[in-house]
């Protein structure tokens, strides 16, 4: 057999293991009703749903918002979904907006929500700029250079929202110019639902997890991984460790999982 026979070979089982791999989570992911979500929300049930053509939140309808982002349309759509399941007795807490389309739209699913009444959205990032990978999606004259702070750009975009949301600037852990800013800490609040996009590495993830988890709650706490379906990029690349993250955690269920984006969706046991 060939060099190119070995590679497209490869390539082909690669594709395999891939649909192998989804379609056991879609087997072994129960159907109907999450049993045993302690949230008390009269206006929404919390179901499984895995890579469904059918998802509920296909239905959603959100607006269109002008600006740098990248996030799905279904992913969108799954934020103005999930916000419904909201009751009140936590906080809501994103991690990585970037310039804040994420943001956005997350104030608009949960401002239609009456228990999210006199809350805000908590909203973390470092907003160091990396050159190497933002460069690409912004162009405009007042792009930072590397490891420049673009909070300015974030606010500039989250003018509109800026009273509801609460924004923290820090560092959850060391990262490419950000080791002169402050460790992020959080008060003694619980947190209902978190939504991450900070990062895919195990540092990451597990720098933030112990940031926060201490105030999740059993059967209760919803965390939204953004990047979690990226470990499905083929050829695999080293940084794609939030599947590996989230197998650390058995106490992790997988509830959701989007057919077009990187969410997928854990309820803590």
């Amino acid at each position: 057999m060939s060099e190119k026979q070995l590679a497209n070979l490869s390539i082909q089982m690669e594709r395999l293991q891939l649909l192998i791999e989804d379609f056991q989570r879609i087997s072994s992911t129960p159907k109907g009703k999450v049993i045993g979500w302690g949230n008390e929300n009269e206006q929404f049930q919390l179901e499984y749903s895995i890579m469904d053509k059918f998802a509920p939140w296909l239905s959603e309808n959100p607006k269109v918002y002008d600006m740098p982002g990248m996030i799905s349309r279904e992913e969108i759509q799954y934020y103005h979904y999930i916000a419904k399941s909201y009751s009140g007795w936590g906080e809501v807490i994103e991690l990585g907006p970037w310039f804040g389309h994420s943001t956005l739209h997350l104030v608009d699913a949960f401002s239609k929500n009456q228990k999210f009444d006199n809350k805000k959205l908590h909203v973390f990032d470092d907003f160091v700029w990396r050159s190497s990978w933002m460069d690409p999606h912004y162009a405009d004259a007042d792009r930072p250079n590397n490891h420049g702070d673009f909070k300015f750009i974030f606010e500039r975009y989250a003018a509109n929202i800026l009273n509801n949301i609460q924004v923290y600037q820090g560092k959850f852990t060391n990262f490419d110019g950000n080791e002169n800013l402050p460790q992020v800490k959080w008060v003694d609040k619980n947190i209902e639902i978190i939504i991450v996009d900070c990062g895919r590495t195990l540092d990451a993830n597990n720098a933030w997890f112990n940031i926060f988890s201490k105030n999740f709650v059993p059967n209760k706490t919803i965390i939204v991984m953004q990047d979690w379906r990226q470990h499905r990029e083929r050829p695999r690349l080293w940084y794609n460790q939030t599947l590996d993250f989230t197998m650390q955690h058995p106490n992790f269920e997988l509830i959701h999982e989007v057919q077009n984006g990187g969410i997928a969706t854990f309820l803590y046991r």
